[in-house]
């Protein structure tokens, strides 16, 4: 049975220069977090793939392998925008059901769009679709699969533009030849563990006992990735949605005092309050870490009752401060984070404002500053801050066309 259909975007970042900028097209890009030698790739196109760069290509290396490489900063905007006139494209084919990540999102077929002929004759449309709406630099691989870990590995297995179906009678067929790397989330250190313990391929997961390999993987995660090699789908089963939110920043030497951090800590924190209110939560908590440059480390945490509210999770935030103010402490803070946690749809803080009130003036900050940009209006008290802390892309957090974005550093 196939029931997952997965989009994986190829090569996204520089796709997205290649297809911004025509010139681009058909040469080896390189997307850099900065113009160094001693800085590494990002994210490579094809033509610098065939040159044998890829992610983690030190760039002064990546010049000597390929005299011609173009080299391109990172550009948060640019990918952040692409990815959502992709979305749409796809919804126009077919519901989105999860965003994986920047440039990977699952959808789930119903009915008679899991006959194998009907389901490759939407993925192909699908792809076909994405490019006449965005256009013809961005390509992508599609996975199809009884379960959204089949359907990834299914994306992986031909690149670029590339369409493969796997249903589960097949599996062992055609990926219990493929090394056991292969499967998402099984990185170098893991790779070495279960080698050490035999297994070497896929297919070697599929052929030992369920307690056996749990005891082996070390956790659960791996027996669930044996259920989904096996053809089942957990894509939902004890699933839990997002439990906190956070930000942190690594702060600039003019910004290293208690007032300017803090300054710099209200600024996260705000962009936290916005997210959660974009995803209709509130927050029961928040989290404060700071770190100095003589690598001590400051923690403290406070609860309340569930809230979305900015200006009341400032007080909160103030609070957990206040020891380092009280102590007149001279510490040179040089990175803070701050996490909005036990994130629910509870009820609203009461506070000495109207409710009504409240949730009227936070609705009118986020629309104003959506419609018409990051920190149209803003607290006073960030005011110095404004240029720091901007937002940059992350596997786990697509950021909205909205956020004030920090271009050119990952």
């Amino acid at each position: 049975m196939l029931k997952w259909l997965l989009l994986d975007l190829n090569s996204f970042f520089a796709s997205c220069e290649q297809q911004a900028d025509p010139n681009l097209r058909g040469k080896p890009v390189a997307v850099v977090p900065m113009m160094t030698d001693s800085t590494s790739v990002i994210a490579a196109s094809y033509e610098a793939k065939l040159k044998g760069i890829k992610t983690g290509t030190r760039v002064g290396d990546a010049k000597k392998m390929c005299p011609g490489l173009i080299l391109r900063s990172g550009n948060h905007r640019l990918y952040t925008e692409y990815h959502h006139r992709i979305v749409a494209a796809v919804e126009e084919i077919l519901p989105v059901k999860k965003v994986l990540s920047i440039d990977e999102v699952a959808c789930e077929l119903i009915g008679r769009e899991r006959i194998f002929e009907n389901a490759k004759a939407i993925a192909q449309k699908m792809k076909d679709h994405v490019r006449a709406k965005v256009g013809d630099g961005i390509k992508s691989s599609v996975g199809i699969g009884p379960n959204i870990l089949i359907a990834k590995m299914a994306s992986d297995m031909q690149k670029p533009d590339g369409l493969i179906l796997i249903t589960k009678d097949l599996i062992r067929e055609k990926m219990g030849h493929l090394p056991i790397e292969d499967i998402p989330g099984v990185g170098r250190q893991m790779k070495i563990k279960l080698n050490a313990k035999g297994y070497r391929l896929v297919g070697d997961l599929m052929n030992v006992p369920e307690h056996q390999l749990r005891k082996h993987w070390g956790s659960i995660w791996g027996l669930r990735v044996a259920k989904e090699l096996q053809g089942e789908d957990m894509a939902f089963c004890n699933s839990r949605p997002q439990n906190s939110f956070s930000h942190e920043h690594v702060l600039p030497p003019e910004f290293r005092t208690l007032e300017k951090s803090f300054q710099v800590t209200i600024k996260l924190l705000l962009k936290a309050a916005t997210r959660v209110r974009r995803e209709k939560l509130k927050a029961s908590g928040v989290t404060l870490n700071i770190r100095f440059t003589d690598q001590t480390r400051f923690e403290n945490e406070i609860s309340f009752t569930e809230t979305d509210d900015s200006q009341f999770l400032m007080l909160q935030l103030k609070r957990l401060w206040q020891p380092l103010f009280s102590n007149n402490a001279n510490e040179k803070p040089i990175k803070v984070g701050i996490v909005l946690t036990n994130l629910s749809n509870g009820p609203n803080q009461l506070s000495f404002f109207d409710d009504a009130k409240v949730t009227q003036r936070n609705e009118a900050l986020d629309l104003i500053n959506e419609k018409y940009g990051a920190n149209t209006l803003y607290m006073a008290s960030t005011k110095e801050v404004l240029k720091t802390a901007k937002t940059r892309i992350s596997f786990s957090h697509v950021p909205a066309l909205s956020d004030e974005f920090d271009e050119g550093t990952f």
